[in-house]
């Protein structure tokens, strides 16, 4: 079969298969971020976002994606607001990554392997979550680009054309646009098979130079080089380090879950066959091993790593490249027979698939129904007035930016009011409704609870002591929220805010934040006993003195 033939039908089976496993999500609407991305490009030209600082931190302090906003900005004009041709955007884009991975193995290895790489890397985790959340395109976009550039090079140090070095330097810039983690692809481009490591050098100079303007960009852009939300200085300690490792030892876990044993095991042993049969040290693998790692050090101490969602999905794509790649050489190794190496691996990564698999459809329920409950209340915002109230559900009110992005959008598209939102009991009592709704999980569907509102204020009443010690000193400079809460060490704080949400809190710490200047919020403090008390109302003071509060 021709060349360009085997191609097209690998791209149109990838194609296929993402839409297969991912046909439901094309009934989903807006959710987590994606209002904010929505409102962001809404008020500002995308270019902006690529050359003001002061513009682009009012999306995010914390990370320089604006490849992300520019694609939504594109879908915007195209398809107007239809989540579903967003949702089939992100699909294809997925689609891309996996028939890029095809590409780039079939420089080494024979079809059928690289057919493999590319549907290990659809079906797991990561990548069936990413189809799920739209904030997560800049994930998949950058992983389309990042494989173009390493095919780019590739044929360029096997004596192509230099038009191949130009797309693969054009495709690692916009890369890096669109997410931090793959700015450390020119290590991972010296660690290719091909050509003599000092011709891999020349050719990957220019790469290096890229990598020197982003960074300089980025600290133009950005009040901090690194990514995340922590502090910088607490990446040097010995209690972060030691989180990393105990956090990167558990990716087995979250990518395999309960069958996370047999994960684990089928990829140790294909790892082990393929040393077994190269018997060298795997240099190589060590380093594209650290330069997908190390890049999501900055977020384990904040937000955590609890999941195998986007944060994972360069892991993945990477341990599907490797899988791929080692099983290629392993049967290259056996002369292509079906000797004990080849039926042995073959029969692993059947193993590895299905845990692949079942892990990724199991996860990816529980997303979709965390999805279903924001598709229902971005619905009930975008179609009601102030007229009614509503209290959002628990897997909203953490994600409240969720809210105000879609109600601030609505309003700045010129389509009226948004429904009051009562996001604690504190603002049921100061609100007065007459008509309150709120999430039923029974039906997935908004329903009229006007009548619990006298027995939760009753038990609001009841639960409250005004006059309890409290104190609180916080502080918003540098992008950074600074806090301590006192006097207890037991129970949960939690900041409350009609404007940022309820947010939970230890007793003190630091996170670097968007926080509208202004914002009003109160401390909450929940006792063991289950008895509340609130501070006075604060106000969010950028860059102001720090503020302290107390009532003895």
């Amino acid at each position: 079969m021709p060349r360009t033939m085997q191609y097209l039908l690998a791209a149109i089976g990838f194609v296929l298969l993402a839409l297969l496993i991912n046909f439901g999500v094309l009934d989903g609407s807006w959710r987590w971020d994606d209002s904010q991305i929505l409102l962001h490009a809404h008020q500002f030209n995308w270019l902006q976002d690529f050359t003001n600082p002061e513009v682009w931190q009012q999306f995010s302090p914390a990370n320089l994606t604006p490849l992300l906003i520019l694609s939504f900005e594109v879908d915007l004009i195209l398809f107007g607001l239809t989540p579903s041709m967003f949702y089939l955007h992100q699909l294809l884009a997925l689609a891309a990554a996996a028939w890029m991975m095809f590409l780039c193995l079939k420089l080494w290895c024979r079809g059928g392997f690289a057919v493999l790489g590319g549907v290990l890397f659809l079906i797991g985790t990561p990548t069936l979550l990413v189809a799920q959340q739209l904030m997560t395109r800049h994930y998949a976009e950058g992983l389309v680009l990042a494989l173009v550039a390493l095919y780019g090079f590739v044929r360029f140090v096997r004596g192509g054309a230099v038009l191949w070095l130009v797309l693969a330097l054009v495709s690692y810039a916009l890369a890096c646009m669109a997410k931090e983690v793959y700015v450390p692809l020119p290590l991972i481009l010296l660690c290719i098979p091909d050509g003599t490591f000092a011709k891999r050098l020349r050719a990957a100079a220019p790469f290096f130079l890229l990598t020197l303007l982003y960074a300089i960009w980025r600290s133009w852009m950005l009040e901090s080089v690194t990514g995340g939300y922590a502090s910088t200085a607490s990446f040097f300690s010995g209690a972060f380090i030691q989180q990393v490792v105990i956090t990167f030892a558990g990716f087995p876990r979250l990518l395999g879950g309960g069958w996370w044993p047999v994960l684990t095991l089928a990829a140790v042993l294909v790892l082990v066959t393929y040393l077994y049969t190269k018997r060298h040290v795997p240099w190589r693998m060590l380093i594209v091993a650290a330069m997908v790692l190390l890049p999501l050090a900055p977020l384990v101490q904040s937000p955590g790593i609890v999941l195998a969602d986007r944060y994972l999905l360069v892991v993945w794509a990477a341990t599907s490249f490797a899988i791929a790649y080692m099983l290629s050489q392993v049967w290259q190794a056996t002369t292509e027979s079906m000797g004990w190496a080849g039926t042995g691996t073959v029969a692993l990564t059947g193993l590895l698939a299905l845990a692949a698999a079942v892990q990724g459809f199991s996860v990816r329920s529980a997303l979709v129904a965390v999805g279903k409950e924001f598709d229902v209340q971005g619905q009930f915002l975008w179609q009601q007035d102030d007229s009614v109230a509503m209290i959002p559900s628990g897997n909203v009110v953490p994600a409240f930016w969720f809210v105000t992005g879609l109600r601030d959008f609505k309003q700045g598209l010129g389509l009226g009011s948004s429904p009051v939102t009562v996001v604690d009991d504190i603002y049921l009592q100061q609100s007065g409704v007459d008509q309150l709704y709120g999430w039923q999980q029974d039906c997935q569907c908004m329903v009229d609870i006007s009548e619990q509102v006298p027995g939760r204020l009753a038990a609001y009443e009841d639960s409250l002591r005004p006059q309890a010690p409290l104190n609180l000193r916080y502080g918003y400079q540098g992008g950074y929220f600074t806090w301590q809460f006192g006097p207890y060490s037991d129970g949960q704080y939690h900041l409350v805010s009609d404007v940022i949400g309820v947010i939970p809190a230890p007793a003190a710490g630091q996170l670097r934040a968007t926080l509208t200047d202004g914002a009003p919020f109160y401390i909450r403090y929940t006792s063991p006993e289950g008895w509340m008390t609130y501070s006075a109302q604060q106000r969010v003071v950028r860059d102001g003195p720090e503020t302290a509060w107390s009532r003895e």
